[in-house]
């Protein structure tokens, strides 16, 4: 019983030095990772009120400022209401995940779905 009692505080001190490591590593939780851009953006477009008879797709050209905030460069559709409403959602939305700087442009395929 005592080996694994000892066993199992030694388990418990690993797991907590590694997380208290982890937590104290600022660097790896600021990494850029485009799909977490993606599924914020994902989150902003997500409850349309458009009336769609089809999957509606779009090509968008993003960036992002100096502020964390959405540009729409352009908005490539075959439906002119998909396009505007794709620029009124996104258009100078602050997103809350790291991009990476060097990036200056992101081409965003967006499906919208048809409402049933």
């Amino acid at each position: 019983m005592k080996r694994f009692q000892s066993l199992l505080l030694a388990l418990a001190i690993a797991i907590c030095s590694t997380v208290a490591v982890n937590a104290n590593n600022p660097e790896a939780a600021t990494q850029p990772d485009p799909r977490m851009m993606s599924i914020e953006i994902s989150s902003l477009l997500k409850h349309h009120k458009l009336n769609l008879k089809k999957d509606a797709r779009a090509n968008v050209l993003l960036a992002i400022n100096k502020d964390n905030e959405i540009v729409v460069l352009s908005v490539e559709a075959e439906n002119k209401v998909v396009e505007r409403f794709i620029k009124e959602k996104l258009n100078y939305k602050k997103i809350n995940c790291p991009v990476n700087p060097e990036v200056e442009e992101f081409k965003l395929p967006v499906t919208l779905k048809a409402t049933k």
